[in-house]
């Protein structure tokens, strides 16, 4: 006679096994649906912080009233490093080195010039901002998916544009009073920030066009190619000089190396200006500069231009920069030193203008070597996919060069909720590129392959996400 398994001591046993195997799946199972759950939150959060940013500046100013070191934008920054670092802190030891190298240097420097400064609150604040923009670029590869994020992210960023949009037609509105000295800054807390995160839709946008790793409807790329022109009509309103070079140069590129048709639309840029009394005396200002033996010739009547009183304030600072060349005064220190070196400036001080020559001037040339390295590493990274994506590769170039030229005669380091925008975009374009080897590529159909079991099923590990 035969017994039956599931009588019996062994039975017994057996069964005891089987159900605290069951019980220990079940509970693994819940235990990795809470984790993935907490994933999302971190996720659905970064998203909204991109997609909600640029609308905040005014917002986040009035709640704070005026603005404090605890202020609601402080807290919104402390939270974009904290969920970059969860991010990372799921997979440590399997993260993209790139976003170590490119960014290492330029944040070792910065915490060498904090621990530096003679204000250590305000250097700080200053380090914790860099670190933030970091962040942003860093998140793209810990949250990498597959290629259709490049879509997925850059879109994001496009679609925070929607409210500045949309109260920018507000501020004209409040603007017509006094026309001939208005410039249009929307949402943002300057016009220059909300020029240079225009140049950045705009270039993303003609990246949108151009890149073939965008895939979206025909109908999409017809709404992004119309909505160019009424960022640019925006551009030219907040009369930042330095944004319409920067602009004018993605556009000459984009005409040349892409699409020459849009050099119809470039004539159109002289009857913007036209229209507008206060941008055309602000291009035409730069024919107007004045030549001065001595600053002591300045009065009511004898004036610098903007950029001849920028050159002016960065030769005045070189001489201070030469006293400290090696790791700088300390980070936050130029502008309250201002008043010692550049006698056109009162007691309160003033920034330079210049990321290159600030960086210079408070972290040494060590800082500045970082900040080249760090835009010459991301430039690197994106050239390496020209084969892959010819067209794509040179706007995103011309992105990144704006930048830099920007920074030229700008306190880029300064715009928080642009620079998030902006390095999440690059860093969305640098994590297509690293991961771009080891993604499956479409066939001349646009069919991409799927993992296969050897039964020629579909394999369930190729929905799951490895990227984040």
């Amino acid at each position: 006679m035969i017994a039956n398994p599931g009588s019996g001591t062994l039975g017994h046993a057996a069964n005891v096994a089987r159900f605290k195997t069951d019980r220990a799946g079940r509970t693994r199972s819940v235990r990795a649906a809470h984790i993935e759950a907490m994933w999302d939150l971190l996720r659905a959060l970064l998203y909204g912080i991109v997609l909600t940013r640029a609308s905040c500046d005014l917002a986040f100013d009035w709640i704070s009233g005026g603005g404090g070191a605890m202020g609601v934008g402080a807290i919104v920054n402390a939270l974009a490093i904290a969920i970059a670092f969860s991010l990372l802190a799921r997979r440590p030891l399997t993260a993209p080195f790139a976003i170590f190298a490119i960014w290492g240097p330029l944040l070792l420097t910065a915490l060498i010039a904090t621990l530096r400064a003679p204000d250590f609150s305000a250097a700080a604040r200053m380090a914790m901002g860099l670190l933030s923009y970091w962040s942003f670029f860093a998140v793209p590869f810990l949250l990498w998916r597959g290629p259709g994020d490049v879509t997925r992210f850059l879109f994001l960023v496009i679609a925070s544009s929607i409210v500045p949009s949309l109260y920018a037609l507000v501020d004209i509105g409040r603007g017509l009073s006094d026309w001939s000295e208005f410039r249009l800054q929307s949402t943002f807390a300057h016009p220059n920030i909300f020029a240079f995160y225009l140049v950045l839709l705009i270039g993303l946008a003609l990246y949108a066009r151009s890149s073939n790793v965008i895939r979206v409807a025909a109908r999409v790329k017809l709404l992004i190619t119309l909505y160019v022109p009424f960022l640019m009509v925006l551009l030219v309103l907040t009369g930042t000089r330095s944004a319409w070079m920067a602009c004018g140069l993605i556009l000459l590129v984009y005409a040349i190396r892409i699409d020459r048709r849009i050099f119809a639309g470039l004539l159109l840029a002289p009857v913007l200006f036209a229209a507008n009394p206060g941008a055309y005396e602000r291009l035409t200002e730069f024919t107007k500069a004045t030549e001065v033996d001595s600053l002591s010739q300045l009065n009511d009547s004898t004036r610098l231009n903007s950029y001849v009183w920028r050159t002016v304030l960065w030769e005045s600072a070189v001489p201070a920069i030469l006293e400290k060349p090696v790791l700088g005064h300390g980070l936050e220190t130029f502008k309250p030193s201002t008043p010692r070196f550049f006698p056109l400036i009162g007691p309160e001080g003033i920034d330079g203008h210049n990321f290159y020559l600030q960086t210079s001037f408070e972290m040494g040339f060590t800082g500045l070597f970082a900040l080249l390295w760090l835009l010459g590493s991301v430039g690197w990274q994106i050239l390496k996919a020209r084969r892959r994506d010819p067209n794509g590769v040179t706007i995103a170039s011309c992105i990144l060069i704006a930048y830099a030229l920007e920074s030229y005669s700008d306190n880029m380091q300064f715009y928080l909720s642009f620079n998030w925008c902006f390095w999440f975009a690059m860093g969305t374009i640098c994590a297509w590129v690293h991961n771009g080897a080891s993604a499956p590529r479409a066939d001349g159909l646009g069919y991409v392959p799927q993992p296969r079991t050897s039964a020629g099923v579909v394999s369930p590990d190729a929905f799951e996400d490895k990227g984040s």
